[in-house]
């Protein structure tokens, strides 16, 4: 008989409730508890998904639930106390994105998972997105040569600082699963029509009131460019747009012979494109891009192939799709963006030597 995975969430708010919707969806996870500093959120989870083992701490709920894993729904601030607590008692955690508040705290919460052998993965799902994988394949059978460049496209709605934390480490994961390991990051920051400056640093909540706590931002607009191992370039915009557009969000990969564009956001059967030369031409010209079947990958909701993928990790000791060090790598390529551009843009090394947060860093320094 296959095991059932006994599974507790930690933050019942906007994205909590999505994870416990879609668990509901497999039969081999069990939703065992709950958790949220909030006693409206908490009561209202449990009623709909008919969970009767609830707590204000998780700690208590580590102790008193035995729990396979756990999925940390919180917002940013809030994601490295609850999954290095459970990390250290051995228990595996699904953390949402951005990994952590800054690099310190992603260290922690990736040092403690190779330490104790629990297994952490950063829900950037797009990571095992069947449209990313079809590209995957098709790059590997050559079908537009060698890639040249990675652009990672925002979908906008915010301001840049808030979409770095919000949104960013999905582009860069995104761009990571075509390019490989990012080496280097040179990245501007402006603020409207004029570089950013120390004085424009405040919290994510000052900027955006509306938007989630992810610690301090800067800035309106920026643009980075990277180098991969592979040899390919990559480049990303946050161009602070006031109106979203969700069917931007997503990737171009340009190679020798020809294109590929991924958008993230949309139907599962239609998000990938390819263009079989390797420059657009005319804008009357695009019609030349043609809709690539994807069918023969899978099609699955890749918040559920996540899941049953980290379930197998678990399974066979292997590391889950969007691992921890992944998730690590994919917020230094966004923290790079902040080193780079308060150094006058200079290249800025990846793994970046100094792990405290660019912008509470400036701010000790000119104080």
């Amino acid at each position: 008989m296959a095991k059932t995975y006994k599974v507790g969430l930690v933050g019942c708010g906007g994205m909590g409730n999505h994870h416990l919707a879609t668990l509901k969806q497999l039969p081999e996870i069990e939703i065992s508890a709950l958790c949220d500093i909030m006693p409206n959120n908490l009561a209202k989870a449990s009623e709909k998904y008919g969970v009767k083992a609830c707590y204000q701490d998780y700690e208590k709920m580590y102790g008193e639930v035995k729990l396979d894993f756990i999925i940390v729904a919180t917002q940013t601030r809030g994601h490295c106390a609850p999954t290095v607590s459970a990390l250290s008692r051995g228990i595996s955690v699904i953390c949402e994105k951005p990994i952590a508040i800054d690099l310190v705290e992603a260290d922690e919460m990736v040092s403690t998972a190779d330490k104790t052998g629990a297994k952490l993965a950063i829900n950037q799902q797009n990571h095992v997105n069947v449209g990313i994988r079809k590209a995957q394949a098709m790059i590997k059978d050559g079908v537009i040569g060698d890639v040249i460049l990675v652009r990672g496209r925002n979908k906008s709605g915010r301001k840049s600082g808030n979409e770095f934390m919000e949104m960013g480490t999905h582009i860069t994961d995104m761009m990571m699963c075509i390019g490989g390991i990012p080496e280097w990051c040179s990245g501007t920051v402006y603020n409207e029509n004029r570089l950013a400056e120390p004085k424009d640093i405040m919290e994510a909540k000052q900027m955006s009131p509306n938007d989630r706590d992810s610690g301090l931002v800067m800035g309106t607009r920026a643009i980075a460019t990277y180098g991969f191992k592979s040899g390919c370039l990559g480049e990303i915009h946050f161009l602070g747009y006031k109106q979203g557009m969700n069917s931007n969000y997503g990737i171009d990969i340009l190679g020798e012979k020809g294109q590929l564009a991924f958008r993230g956001t949309g139907g599962l059967k239609e998000n990938l494109w390819h263009l079989p030369r390797p420059m657009e031409g005319l804008p009357s010209q695009l019609s030349d891009w043609k809709l690539v079947d994807t069918s023969d990958m899978g099609i699955e909701d890749p918040l559920i192939t996540m899941y049953r993928q980290f379930i197998h990790a678990i399974e066979t000791n292997t590391q889950p799709p969007s691992s921890g060090e992944e998730g690590r790598l994919a917020f230094e390529m966004i923290m790079g963006i902040y080193h780079s551009t308060l150094q006058c843009g200079r290249r800025v090394e990846i793994p970046i030597a100094e792990r405290r947060h660019p912008l509470a860093l400036y701010q000790t320094n000119i104080k």
